[in-house]
């Protein structure tokens, strides 16, 4: 059996994020590539974490045939370490879903669209510019570059000045971008049930997430580690989304907004619509109040199918603060090819224009040397 680009890219994403659950690997990799891989021990499953690593043969294969790897490091199994490893993880397999390059060593990757950076990668031993923050990754989409928080129940506080200092000062070298801020946990309701945990002790240098979301002056949008929040990331990374959703919602109903209320997208129906698909909700806060303080009517919010139904209709219009729409398919076509990436099943090239051969790969276990076909 010849290796495909599908089985090298599922042992980049455990050299990278170094554990990987069976759940996020096998809804991306088949089944067969999985067990193919174990088979070969090439990987292999750790029973109390429940996630998939790479074994030492393979971490010495992947260093034979890939080059520019972030080094190789022993998984600890501490069950703190190996959970918040799984978070990464599954930010990591959300990003790559969503078309995003996310296999790099230097944060210089981020002078171009559509690429992700693991803070890890700048953690090591004698020198971390990122400290103890909590910045699990940074994210490029269009022109704005984000701090990628992930956060689950009972998360605790963060020293918020210490996150926005080291997210300032880690992407300074990066030029006209704007930044922003991304809550992500495995769903929508993960977290906002963090940030309606509010804990903060007054006068500390710690603050719950709550007042961090209240707080901050940056944009922050919520994240679901899944297809929708996929999806979420691959709209943000096309240019001018908002306008060109909005104006591909609406069609001849569309209407632009004033210029003194950019948390508005449209005029539809003499009331503000905002195009919600990127979930930053303080926009949509915003755009509720200001409506109200020009007494105009409900505002109306336009999302994807998945954000209503777990956020946007309980959040707002079942309290009667909006109405809520859904985005049609032939509105998200508009900006191009929106289907969620897959790796391909074609063989694996090396540098060499060589493919690799598992028969020869499984023979190794006697002869001691990698086979290349």
């Amino acid at each position: 059996m010849v290796l495909s680009q599908q089985d090298i890219d599922l042992l980049k994403m455990l050299r990278w994020c170094r554990y990987l659950s069976i759940r996020s690997a096998e809804s991306l990799f088949s089944h067969i590539v999985v067990e193919n891989l174990r088979h070969m021990r090439i990987i292999t499953f750790h029973t109390k974490s429940g996630a998939l690593v790479l074994t030492a043969k393979g971490n010495r294969f992947l260093d034979e045939i890939v080059g520019n790897l972030p080094a190789s490091v022993r998984p600890s199994y501490r069950k703190g370490e190996t959970q918040r490893r799984l978070h990464i993880s599954e930010l990591t397999v959300t990003a790559y879903r969503a078309g995003i390059s996310v296999f790099h060593k230097r944060i210089e990757a981020l002078e171009q669209a559509q690429t992700y950076y693991l803070t890890a990668q700048a953690r090591v031993r004698g020198f971390n510019p990122w400290g103890s923050t909590r910045v699990a990754a940074l994210a490029r989409l269009g022109d704005s570059v984000y701090a990628i928080h992930y956060l689950f129940p009972g998360i605790g506080n963060v020293a918020l000045t210490d996150e926005l200092n080291a997210f300032n000062n880690n992407t300074a070298r990066l030029r006209k971008v704007r930044r922003g801020l991304v809550f992500a946990g495995e769903s929508y309701d993960d977290v906002l049930a963090a940030l309606n945990t509010d804990e903060t002790d007054e006068g500390a240098r710690l603050a719950s997430y709550a007042e961090a979301f209240r707080s901050v002056t940056l944009p922050v949008h919520l994240l679901s580690c899944d297809d929708t929040g996929a999806l979420q990331l691959r709209i943000m990374s096309q240019p001018e989304y908002r306008k060109r959703l909005t104006m591909a919602a609406l069609k001849t109903q569309y209407h632009p907004p004033p210029a003194d209320h950019p948390e508005w997208d449209a005029i539809f129906q003499n009331t503000p619509l905002v195009m919600a698909v990127d979930m930053e909700l303080r926009r949509i806060d915003a755009a509720i109040r200001s409506a109200k303080e020009e007494g105009l009517g409900q505002v109306s919010i336009v999302a994807l199918k998945e954000q209503a139904q777990a956020v946007l209709s309980r959040r707002y219009r079942d309290k009667g603060l909006a109405r809520v729409f859904t985005l049609a398919p032939d509105a998200l076509a508009t900006l191009g090819d929106m289907t969620l990436y897959t790796p391909s099943r074609r063989h694996y090239e090396t540098p060499e224009g060589d493919v690799i051969d598992a028969p020869l790969i499984q023979a190794d276990r006697k002869g001691g040397r990698q086979g290349r076909k």
